[in-house]
């Protein structure tokens, strides 16, 4: 057996193990999180989330907030809008995987499609949106949801904000079972976190009024934030379906 061959089985057999102990951490922690009453945040380290909440709002402040308007200042807006539906393009090779890991056909079927239709454009527009093709927006933490995981413990994560420990897994194995990131090229992966941080600076630009109320016209920018990703996020992983038909995000944790 080839050379490159071992070395790429041994990749894929060291992404099966990772995500294999990322899996085993969440469950673990989610079977210690301790249990709350009905109408409590599953929040136990509160205090400390506060004290990473209080970093990322400065950071918000003094650099990110400003780095994002001056992104959009100097960068024409459809250059901004090219390199948003650019990076939802690439981000649906790990959809696909989701969609498949959850037996989800329909949103596997509209996957396919976007990434079929926006190639059309190498990925710079969204004809797909205009088309009417809708974008299912897969994710591992997802997943986890439908394979009946909890949601386990509320936590703010330094530059990346509200998480539970359900998502935070679920972000690390979204980056490591994206095709894109199997790529064995340090220049990808580099162009790959750039256009990261270029979706994210323009996406904190578009929402700047959300953001802005939620971290500094707020009387309690945590309990805000808090609330409004367990809700938002709730409603994402249940697909928009009613409200009394949600996780609901206070249930417990045994």
């Amino acid at each position: 057996m080839s050379g490159p061959v071992v070395f790429k089985q041994f990749k894929y057999i060291g992404l099966s193990c990772r995500i294999f102990v990322v899996f085993a951490a969440l469950t673990a922690l989610s079977a210690c999180s301790a249990p709350v009453a009905r109408g409590e945040f599953n929040d136990p380290y509160e205090a400390s989330s506060r004290n990473v909440h209080a970093f990322n709002k400065g950071f918000d402040k003094a650099i990110f907030g400003p780095t994002a308007k001056g992104y959009v200042t100097i960068t024409p807006p459809l250059l901004v809008r090219m390199i948003s539906n650019f990076a939802g393009y690439i981000g649906l090779a790990g959809q696909a995987v989701n969609n498949v890991l959850q037996a989800d056909a329909k949103g596997f079927g509209e996957t396919i499609l976007r990434f079929t239709v926006n190639s059309l454009t190498f990925g710079l527009g969204d004809l797909a949106t205009e088309a009417g093709i809708p974008d299912n927006n897969a994710d591992f933490g997802q997943t986890l949801y439908v394979w009946k995981v909890k949601q386990g413990i509320y936590h703010e994560i330094p530059l990346l904000g509200p998480s539970t420990t359900r998502d935070t897994a679920g972000f690390f194995v979204d980056i490591l079972i994206n095709p894109v990131n199997l790529l064995n090229s340090n220049t990808i992966s580099a162009a790959g976190a750039g256009l990261y941080v270029l979706d994210r600076l323009g996406d904190r630009s578009q929402y700047s009024t959300f953001y802005e109320e939620t971290l500094y016209n707020s009387e309690d920018s945590y309990a805000t934030a808090r609330n409004i990703y367990l809700q938002n996020r709730n409603f994402f992983l249940n697909k928009g379906v009613a409200e009394d038909s949600l996780e609901d995000p206070f249930a417990d944790f045994e």
